[in-house]
C-alpha cells in the first residue's frame, strides 16, 4: 500500500544515510525502523512492571498501586484495562 508521510530534511537526510550505510533503501529502513518501534510500543515495559512490583512491597505502595489502577480503568471507554 503506498502512502505519503512529510519528514523534516535533517531527519530525512539521517534516514537516507543509515539506510545507505546498511546497504538497504529507505522503504525498507522506514519499515523496519516502525517495526521495531511498534513492538517496542506493545504492553508494559519490562522497567515500568518492575517499578510497580517494588511498589507494592509495602502498605503505603500497595495504595498507591490501586490508586493508579483505578485511574487507568476509570480513563478507559473503549477497552478492558490491561492486566498489571
Amino acid at each position: 500500500m503506498s502512502t505519503t508521510v512529510h519528514l523534516p530534511q535533517d531527519l530525512l537526510d539521517s534516514v537516507d544515510r543509515r539506510a545507505r550505510e546498511l546497504e538497504m533503501s529507505r522503504n525498507r529502513y522506514i519499515i523496519r525502523a516502525l517495526r521495531h518501534s511498534l513492538k517496542d510500543e506493545e504492553g508494559w515495559s519490562p522497567r515500568f512492571l518492575k517499578t510497580l512490583v517494588a511498589a507494592a512491597e509495602d502498605r503505603e505502595g500497595q495504595e498507591a498501586v490501586e490508586e493508579m489502577r483505578a485511574a487507568i480503568v476509570a480513563g478507559r471507554t473503549r477497552k478492558a484495562p490491561p492486566k498489571l
